[in-house]
Order: structure tokens, then sequence, then C-alpha cells
């Protein structure tokens, strides 16, 4: 196996690592950031030269000059930026050493992906059989969330049900995807053992992926040539999702706290969602343009949240426990605008079965990534955890890949070995 083959496992694992951090540390560093730079360094011995792509370093850039600018207007604190700004730039630039310089192992990133994602699944399925004669590991199950008699939200390696739904997403979309379009990505057998165990963690954001999928399919995928049974069938398919306890409760409780700002009896995760939201929208009425700056938000929380609302239970009072309700908190409503737009100019459609193997693997992982995206924007506003960056990293790249034939790069060589683009 060569260096840069470990490297790219190295650099895959690092994906499911985030359940692990190093104490005592304000950086609260995760192990999944050691093992992802490791594997840079990997690349960097392998490839005898240093591979970036050009423009991921430019947005990156942007990303960090923008996020700096409600600092600058004493928006948000000095510190906690440096801290986020030097966590985002070694996670990106790790992501992008290692992307830029695989060479042609770049087609075997998403693949060993899916395949960790199958050992990944089948721990998190072990654990639940083993929880149903009441055995448990603590540092495996540090918290058991019993959904009924012995059964209980399986976990696996991460910290949480809603953790493992974003590590496994990219796993279950491709896998959905690809049997829509009758050409499975991995045997029935694995990707069954996925699709079950993101399912059992009984998380509402794990169903509202697969929802969300489906319907996608449906309105885009599916031959059926009248719009109008479309929209029923979306219906149908709204209100099966929609009947699921685990989503009732969340939309019900949701509905109910934003319509009349009574926060008694209600879930925590809905509780979560009003009160950023709440944030966010002051945010984006005193502060439309910048926001408070990268690692702003939680200056914000206690700023713009009621005390009533501020003083207990704040879940999420950094992140904003999502993606979108963190950029407009942080960036402002322009760049949060583009962030989407860009997303979604750089999606390359969905796969067909008639797709050469190449190009149906690059489409892929790009659908994967997409709703990547949308699932953190429901739920997960952590810049850094489970893989986020180097997924958004592969994501340009097969785009450039894709459409351009090339990825620009800026290489800096010790040697004149070079590597081909994806």
């Amino acid at each position: 196996m060569s260096v840069r083959s470990i490297g790219i496992f190295l650099a895959v694992s690092s994906v499911f690592l985030y359940g692990f951090g190093l104490p005592g540390l304000e950086l609260n560093l995760f192990v999944g950031v050691i093992v992802l730079v490791l594997a840079a360094m990997m690349f960097t011995l392998g490839n005898g030269s240093l591979f970036f792509h050009r423009n991921v370093l430019v947005s990156l850039i942007v990303i960090l000059a923008v996020g700096s600018i409600g600092i600058l207007l004493d928006r948000g604190s000095t510190s906690t930026y440096l801290t986020q700004a030097f966590a985002i730039s070694l996670v990106v630039i790790s992501s992008t050493i290692v992307i830029a310089g695989a060479g042609e192992l770049a087609a075997k990133i998403f693949p060993t992906y899916l395949a960790l994602s199958f050992f990944f699944a089948l721990i998190a399925l072990l654990e639940l059989f083993l929880g149903l004669f009441g055995v448990y590991f603590e540092w495996l199950t540090p918290e058991i969330d019993y959904v009924f008699a012995n059964v209980h939200r399986i976990t696996g390696l991460a910290a949480e049900p809603a953790h493992f739904v974003h590590v496994m997403t990219p796993s279950v979309v491709a896998i959905l995807i690809s049997a829509f379009s009758h050409r499975l990505c991995m045997s029935p057998a694995k990707a069954s053992v996925i699709v079950i165990s993101y399912i059992l963690t009984f998380s509402s954001l794990g169903l509202f992926v697969i929802a969300m999928v489906l319907l996608a399919v449906l309105f885009w995928r599916a031959s059926l040539s009248s719009i109008v049974v479309k929209i029923i069938l979306g219906a149908i398919l709204i209100g099966v999702f929609s009947a699921i306890p685990q989503i009732n409760t969340r939309v019900v409780d949701t509905y109910d706290v934003l319509a009349s700002s009574e926060v008694e009896n209600v879930n925590v995760s809905s509780l979560t969602i009003y009160k950023n939201l709440r944030v966010a929208i002051e945010s984006g009425i005193n502060q439309p343009v910048f926001g408070a700056g990268l690692g702003g938000h939680e200056r914000n929380y206690y700023k713009y949240l009621p005390a009533l609302l501020s003083k207990d239970k704040n879940f999420n009072d950094k992140d904003a426990g999502s993606l979108f309700l963190r950029l407009i908190s942080e960036f402002g409503i322009p760049f949060t605008v583009m962030f989407y737009l860009f997303v979604l100019a750089l999606w390359t459609g969905f796969p067909d079965r008639d797709d050469p193997a190449p190009i149906f693997w690059k489409k892929l992982t790009s659908t994967a990534v997409l709703f990547l995206v949308i699932a953190r924007s429901a739920r997960g506003g952590n810049f850094l955890t489970h893989g986020f960056p180097f997924f958004l990293v592969l994501y340009y790249s097969v785009y450039s890949s894709l459409k351009t034939g090339d990825l620009p790069r800026a290489v800096y060589r010790m040697t004149a070995k070079t590597a081909k683009p994806l």
C-alpha cells in the first residue's frame, strides 16, 4: 500500500472520529482533526510536493476576511475569532492538501468513505444488540436514550444520534440515489446495514433527510408525466413522515412555540430551534450586512435573546444548532445568500444509470454532499465537525474536475513528482 493510499484512508477515517476530543483545550481539538493533519503530512511526504486547490484557498481567505468584519466592528470576540479561524484554516488546508494531492487515487475517496460507513454502522448495530441484553460500554454509550423496552437510540462512535446522522448522511443519500438510478453503489447487504442503522437513531434529522431525498427523486428523477400526480404523491409522502412520532412531536412543538412564544413543556430540539431562530432574526434586523463575525453567535445569543429565555437550557448558544442560522448571525444575510447560491452552482446534478463509471461516481458524490449541506442547514451549526470542511472541498473538487477537466492548483514542489487531477 502506497503512502498516498494510507493518507486517503486516514483522511477519510477522520470523518468518523469527531466523537472523541482532547479534554481541557479551549480549541476543542477533536481526534478527527489530528488524524486529518497527519494524513496531509503523509501526502506531502508521499507526493514530494505540496498541492493546494487555489480556489479553495481563495475562498478560505474570503471567509476569514468577511468573518473578521464583525469582529472589527466590536460585535464578536477577538479571541474566539482567532481560535475558530485557526481551526478552520487547519482543517481546510489539510483537506485540500489531501484531495488535491491524491491524483489518480482521488476516485477512491468517496468509495473509501462508503466502506468505512459500513463498519461505523456495524458498530452501532452491535451496540444496539448488546443493549438488548443490558450490556453497555460507558465510553461508547455515555448516555442511553430508550425508545421502548431495552431498545435505545444508537449512536455508535458518535457523541449523540444527530451526530451519527451527520457522519452517515452522505452514505445514506448515495445509497438511496444510486438505488433509484438502478445502479447501487455498494452491495445490498452493506447498504441495508447503513440505512437500518441510520433509521434506528430515531433522529428526526435523519428522517428529514430521507424524506428530502425521496421528494427530490419524486420530482426530478421519477418518470411520472403529470405534475399533479407528483404533487399528490409528495403530499402523501410528507403526511406519512409527519405521522412518525419523532417528527410529529418536533413539528407540533416548533409550530406552537413559534406561534405563541410559550416555551413550557417544549421539547429540547424545538426550543433550541426557537431560541436560535430568534437570535438570527434579531441579528438579521440589527446587523444584516456582516453579522457578529466568525465565532460571534454566542455574543448575539445573550445580546438578542430575552433574559427569561437565555437563563437556562442554553443549547447550541455557540453554533446556533444550524448552519443556516449561524451564517446569518455571524456573516450576515448577503454572505449567507451567496454561500447557498455557490453551493447550488457547484452541484453536478443527479447521476444517470448510463453515465460512465467515473462521471457516475462524481455526480453521486456531489449529490451526497449537497444533501449533507441541507442536513446541516437544518441542524448542525459547527463548522468543523464530522468532516464537513473535508466534504465541501471534495464537493468543489468534483465539480471542477467534471466541468473543467482540471483543478486550479498552487504547487510547492520538493521533487519533480506531480499528481494527476481528479
